[in-house]
């Protein structure tokens, strides 16, 4: 009796949160998430720190939606060995248009595999880098843009 009550029960929950959730989520879907409402372009650049390129890290845009950047998304580029990027966005090239801060992470502190404890953080840049409210640098990303217009120029 009691465990065909809670048989009742279960089934009654899970028809309210599929009647709850399911528009909900079909909004989502429709809404954002890569619908293609966003137009994507090419964004390049070089990276250096006192002239000389930055030899791994990774750049990574962050929409400034008090300058009419909308996007939700984040744009990342890995830093190669000669300090040139290209960012991605939502796994497609590029980046949405309109106002970003930059950020830069390059620790030479990389961990990989099993350690028995993490290794601070020995950045490459200065650490104001690293965060949105302390980064100097802020780029827009045009349609169409003249070469170098996202090389980074940083100071140590």
């Amino acid at each position: 009796m009691i465990s065909s009550s809670i048989h009742v029960l279960t089934q009654a929950r899970r028809r309210l949160f599929i009647r709850c959730f399911t528009p909900l989520m079909v909004a989502v879907v429709l809404t954002g998430c890569g619908s293609g409402e966003e137009q994507f372009v090419p964004v390049m650049g070089h990276v250096t720190i006192d002239g000389k390129p930055l030899s791994s890290g990774i750049v990574t845009f962050v929409p400034q939606s008090g300058q009419g950047n909308k996007s939700w998304h984040r744009p990342i580029g890995v830093i190669d060995q000669d300090g040139k990027f290209a960012l991605t966005t939502i796994n497609k090239p590029g980046a949405p248009l309109g106002w970003y801060k930059v950020l830069v992470h390059a620790d030479e502190n990389q961990q990989t595999g099993v350690t028995r404890a993490p290794i601070p953080p020995r950045w490459k840049t200065h650490i104001r880098y690293t965060t949105e409210n302390a980064t100097p640098l802020k780029v827009e990303v045009i349609e169409v843009a003249e070469p170098g217009r996202y090389d980074l120029r940083l100071k140590k």
